[in-house]
């Protein structure tokens, strides 16, 4: 072997050994950059917890009709942004305004026979009230009558009785007095004899015949007395009788009033029919005014206007076309509120709480990081709420790790998040420590 090739030997050994140097060199430091990364990234997730089960979320409402309307006109296009209480679409309004101005009519019927019946319950209250009031005058009137009537019958029938004691006095004196007569004349014809026989003066006989007619003439006295009572008591009869009529009509008179105040008073329950009336007006006047603002309604529910300020999304109205109440016709969208529904593992919510901070990358938007926190926890899984649930009691359990939907909401200022729509793909990740 030359030295020439000795030292090439040489070289190449040297080679050999420098390169397997570099090569534990590179490793080490790849072992040492590989360690630390791990660390550092196992510190991460240590810190953190994340997913790709989550979707963007937003208040989607959706615009029905309220009444049944053909449509005339559709206001917007789709995906088109509107303003809360813009109108949408509108429907034919011409049986709603007819029905207006029938309710329009209605109110004012019910309004007029209101005052009717408001004006006539105070008339109907005065002269009901005065017509009492003349009736109970009545009324005393008949009643102070009857007493003067009865009154003057007790005087009247007095006065008869003394007339009649008056008549019985004079046919006693008359008695009397033809008793004197009787023995006037008896003494006047036997002084007659005894002067004929000169048994007496002539002074005796004179004597005797004076007082035969002084008895004579007081008979005559007597008789003209009786005549005189016996003419009054016919009076006092045709008196009394007189007043006995005047009673009775006074009685008539008494029962007339009392009928005409029973009438009277009767008559004061028309105040409660009017008053009554006027409840009857006052509750058709109330429905009628219900009745009219229904019709306002229905009329201004022939515009369907924007419940919410959003983007228009599945309209599915046509010009021309009949819907009904209730019949959907298209959806906002609120864009200007929108969250984040990130379905978590169970076991990645041990340190899940609310208000903890979290990114959001959006996978329409590469590069995207929008900032969110944590709002609530869905209290139960997915699986809980869903149309059929597991029946683990059944027999076929299978442990399958469960995901709980975890609510997050972008901060105010993140102005990206008008770049999120509902239904976006998302992959959050929470701060937990």
């Amino acid at each position: 072997m030359t030295p020439f090739d000795r030292g090439a030997l040489a070289w190449r050994r040297g080679v050999r050994r420098w390169r397997r140097a570099l090569a534990l060199l590179v490793l080490c430091v790849a072992a040492v950059i590989g360690g630390v990364y791990g660390l550092r990234l196992w510190q991460y997730w240590e810190r953190h917890v994340s997913t790709d089960d989550a979707f963007v979320e937003a208040h989607v409402s959706p615009v029905s009709a309220r009444i049944r309307g053909t449509v005339l006109e559709v206001l917007v296009r789709d995906n088109q942004d509107v303003a809360a209480g813009a109108p949408l679409v509108r429907l034919d309004p011409r049986d709603f305004e007819v029905k207006v101005a029938q309710a329009r009519a209605a109110v004012a019927t019910a309004e007029s026979r209101l005052n009717v019946a408001t004006a006539g319950l105070p008339m109907t209250d005065e002269t009901t009230r005065s017509q009492v009031a003349q009736a109970e005058a009545s009324a005393a009137r008949a009643r102070l009558g009857i007493e003067g009537a009865r009154r003057g019958l007790d005087e009247r029938t007095s006065r008869l009785a003394a007339r009649r004691a008056a008549v019985a006095a004079a046919r006693a004196d008359i008695a009397a007095r033809e008793a004197d007569l009787e023995r006037a004349s008896a003494d006047r014809a036997r002084m007659e004899q005894l002067l004929g026989q000169q048994l007496v003066a002539r002074q005796e006989f004179d004597l005797a015949e004076n007082l035969f007619r002084t008895a004579s003439a007081a008979l005559e006295a007597a008789r003209q007395r009786l005549d005189v009572a016996r003419a009054e008591v016919a009076q006092a009869q045709a008196e009394r009788a007189s007043q006995e009529v005047a009673l009775t009509q006074a009685q008539r008179q008494r029962e007339e009033a009392e009928a005409t105040l029973a009438e009277a008073r009767s008559r004061r329950g028309e105040v409660k029919v009017r008053s009554a009336e006027i409840g009857s007006a006052e509750a058709e006047l109330a429905e009628a005014q219900a009745a009219l603002r229904e019709a306002l309604l229905n009329l201004e529910y022939a515009t369907v206007a924007a419940p919410i300020a959003g983007r228009v999304t599945r309209r599915t109205v046509e010009v021309g076309q009949v819907v009904q109440p209730g019949q959907p016709l298209l959806a906002l969208v609120d864009l200007a509120n929108v969250w984040v529904v990130a379905n978590y593992k169970e076991t990645q919510l041990t340190h899940v709480r609310p208000g903890q901070p979290a990114t959001i990358s959006v996978d329409t938007h590469p590069g995207l990081v929008l900032h969110a926190r944590v709002d609530s926890i869905q209290s139960g899984t997915g699986s809980r709420f869903s149309l059929l649930p597991p029946e683990n009691a059944s027999g076929n359990f299978v442990k399958v790790v469960q995901r709980i939907p975890v609510k997050l909401v972008l901060e105010p200022e993140d102005r990206a998040r008008g770049l999120l729509v509902p239904g976006m793909s998302v992959v959050p990740t929470i701060r937990v420590r």
